[in-house]
């Protein structure tokens, strides 16, 4: 069996720092860049009027080019510095922005959603794979949920700022801004950005970054799996927040786009309290010697479970709008739980020169639901007569059935260091 590798030098903590905070910046613009779309839906529909169909169409296609753009540039990963592959990426943001800005039919703004989407599909594993690089594995939990909170803030930035700008501006001018923050992200990560040295091995643990695993492996085994498969479950409802969601809450339970605001404030806002709770306490529990399996596989999927529950609820609401926006909150909140340990879990099974792709190929089947839970609540709103509610809210209720079973199978199926202690015998240098 191979010998742990020595330990690294030690990274400058304020130059750690530094990066993390580059890299969650980055992760609340690209989040700014996605979820504009939903808040301009109302005006964009009116302006180039577009059908259900059609507008749900666009919103898939931000996710046609995601997740295969995503498993590449993860592959690049292992191999060139994080400095480049984000400074290209934000390259790409930009454009995309600039493009829609311009739009005036179907056909330019699904080309811009696509180009978007190639863009921002690499965004999550990369910069996770770049932040893990500064943290042994016993310390990634607690970056990996800061990236993840960054994400919500970006959600919580939106949910104020967007609105009030696409009211007071235009929904053209707010994609104009992104495009200028963009810029300005790119130029200071070029500046300062850079790689860290950790090798990610906890003191004690198989050492599994020495090892070469073949990556069919990797990625059949049952903890990679089903993980996976939660996280697609529980990125549904956040795909729907990228086009759906303001829609639903305006046109389909009567609110006003600052009224949807505050609603989206108030989930995101409780997303961002939840991660930093769950990763704190996940983080406390294997610091003070408690399993893998209790802290990192136990709370997603308690979360994931009540998060379905609630959207079971929602499905079965026919009245009872206060009722409903609690269903619709708490589910979104709870089952928003599970991505930072997902993340966690895949780079705890994963060889160190094979974690970006690892991480990406993760991310890219997680998001594949991106491309399936806008268009398939277009229809179901066309099969409901343009009930946008009935459609919206039968979408939610099946992925909380298909949630809640999944996570309790999830409890015994998932066991990652079952899992790493099996790749580590059998694959050992």
């Amino acid at each position: 069996m191979s010998q742990p590798a020595s330990s690294p030098s030690p990274t400058p903590a304020p130059r750690r720092r530094l990066v993390i905070g580059l890299l969650m910046a980055v992760m609340v613009i690209s989040v700014l860049d996605k979820t504009i779309f939903a808040f301009a839906g109302p005006q964009i529909i009116d302006e180039l009027h577009l059908s259900a169909q059609e507008f749900g169409f666009v919103g898939s296609a931000f996710f046609f080019l995601y997740s295969l753009s995503g498993i590449g540039v993860g592959f690049l990963a292992n191999r060139f510095p994080t400095r480049w592959i984000l400074t290209l990426m934000a390259l790409v943001w930009t454009s995309a922005q600039l493009l829609v800005t311009f739009a005036n039919g179907l056909a330019a703004l699904t080309a811009s959603r696509l180009l978007l989407g190639a863009g921002c599909g690499p965004g999550t594993a990369v910069t996770q794979h770049a932040s893990f690089k500064w943290y042994t594995a016993d310390r990634q939990v607690l970056p990996a949920s800061l990236l993840q909170v960054s994400i919500m803030l970006g959600g919580l930035l939106g949910a104020i700022a967007l609105p009030l700008i696409i009211a007071h501006f235009g929904w053209r001018s707010a994609y104009l801004l992104l495009a200028a923050l963009s810029l300005v992200w790119m130029l200071a990560w070029w500046l300062f950005g850079a790689d860290g040295n950790q090798a990610g091995m906890a003191q004690g643990s198989p050492a599994l970054p020495t090892t070469v695993v073949p990556y069919r492996h990797l990625l059949l085994n049952r903890t990679f799996v089903w993980i996976s498969l939660m996280c697609f479950l529980a990125y549904l409802p956040n795909a729907l927040s990228f086009s759906w969601s303001a829609v639903y809450l305006q046109k389909g339970l009567g609110l006003s786009s600052v009224q949807a605001g505050y609603v989206l404030f108030a989930a995101t806002l409780s997303i961002i309290v939840i991660n930093l709770l769950l990763s704190a306490l996940s983080q406390r529990l294997l610091k003070r010697g408690t399993s893998v399996q209790r802290s990192l596989v136990l709370p997603p999927m308690a979360c994931c479970i009540l998060g379905g529950l609630a959207f079971c609820m929602l499905g079965t609401l026919t009245q009872g709008l206060t009722m409903k926006l609690v269903c619709y909150v708490l589910g979104g909140v709870l089952l928003n739980g599970v991505f930072a340990f997902g993340m966690t879990i895949t780079s705890h099974i994963s060889p160190l020169h094979q974690r970006g792709a690892m991480l990406a190929i993760h991310v890219g089947c997680m998001t594949l639901s991106g491309m399936l839970a806008p268009w398939a609540v277009g229809r179901l709103v066309m099969l409901f007569n343009g009930d946008i509610a009935q459609g919206f809210e039968t979408a939610l209720h099946a992925i909380g059935v298909a949630a809640v079973l999944c996570a309790a199978l999830g409890l015994y199926v998932i066991t990652p260091a079952q899992t790493r202690q099996h790749l580590q015998a059998r694959w050992a240098n």
